[in-house]
């Protein structure tokens, strides 16, 4: 694993939640997002209500955005890729946790239940306290 994506990984291990922006009529649309599993090539796992606005926006244009910052270790990153919406079972089995259970009322069997997987394509990781002004950056 080169130092960026190394880097960026423990990143994502410190972090809960990151947003993430998908295209919508060609404008970005923000929201934040709980993460809940990175693999170890970097793709971000999510959850989402399938009837909601992002996979909808998804589903036109796959394209999206990450950024987060972490205020306490003044580390930020920005990752570019697209998003990939799962409906399978064993997808919907990987991510859930009993924490999901009051968003998605039928547990894992769901109809509303999807996962969200973010496949990124270019990393721009920065560690502001080690003088990172500008991001060290990779593509995947």
């Amino acid at each position: 694993m080169s130092d960026v994506k190394a880097k960026t990984r423990n990143y994502l291990d410190s972090v809960k939640t990151v947003s993430l922006a998908t295209c919508m009529d060609n404008k970005p649309s923000c929201r934040i997002m709980e993460i809940q599993k990175v693999e170890d090539d970097l793709k971000i796992l999510f959850v989402a209500h399938k009837s909601s606005p992002k996979v909808a926006q998804i589903s036109k244009d796959s394209n999206a955005c990450i950024v987060s910052l972490n205020d306490e270790t003044v580390r930020d990153i920005r990752l570019f890729g697209r998003v990939e919406v799962l409906i399978d079972m064993e997808a919907k089995k990987y991510v859930w946790k009993e924490e999901l259970e009051p968003y998605f009322q039928g547990g894992i069997n769901d109809p509303e239940l999807t996962v969200l997987k973010f496949i990124p394509e270019r990393l721009e990781y920065r560690d502001m306290k080690a003088g990172g002004l500008f991001p060290e950056v990779e593509n995947l």
